[in-house]
């Protein structure tokens, strides 16, 4: 049976994180997995990408940062009635605070201290901000994309998932998928 995943996610950064980290997890899992970028599209838009999802019976999961809403309940429950009825709140995973969580949860204590990041600091990423990760960016670096692709070249799933609730809920729910396949 052909299995097909389609992951709406915000942006580049999700992107580039997800194909790095999470993609190769699924190898073996489906057939075919296609990523969306959704932040520069239009509600319209997304429930139409949604909508088509749904038509060709793919899988999915629908990613979001936590940003600044109350709790993840409340912002689960706005993304599934914005997308009402097209969005399941069980495909739905956010992301606490921001990917930039994710990118420095992955990084080991060594990992860290080649980077000159305190191991102490920000121990777990729960809280992370996008403003104080590129505070975190040592000065060799160009560019914050630079410095994501030298953690994503060292991340640790291991590692993540004890530093970060909302990537260990994500690595959960994937294995929960794999064990149905």
């Amino acid at each position: 049976m052909y299995r097909r995943l389609n992951v709406l996610l915000e942006g580049d950064d999700d992107r580039r994180f997800f194909d790095a980290v999470i993609r190769p997890m699924l190898q073996g899992q489906y057939d075919y997995v296609e990523t969306y970028e959704y932040a520069q599209k239009t509600i319209p838009s997304r429930m139409e990408y949604l909508r088509s999802t749904k038509a060709m019976n793919a899988d999915y999961f629908f990613m979001g940062d936590f940003n600044t809403s109350p709790c993840i309940a409340e912002k689960k429950r706005h993304l599934v009635e914005t997308y009402k009825p097209m969005l399941d709140g069980g495909r739905t995973i956010i992301v606490v605070r921001e990917i930039e969580s994710w990118y420095l949860a992955g990084l080991d204590d060594e990992g860290r201290q080649e980077f000159g990041i305190s191991t102490n600091h920000h121990r777990h990423t729960n809280d992370l901000t996008k403003e104080q990760f590129e505070d975190l960016m040592p000065m060799k670096f160009g560019s914050i994309i630079d410095f994501m692709n030298e953690i994503l070249s060292r991340f640790r799933i291991d590692t993540a998932e004890t530093k970060n609730r909302s990537f260990c809920y994500l690595m959960d729910k994937l294995e929960a998928r794999s064990e149905e396949a």
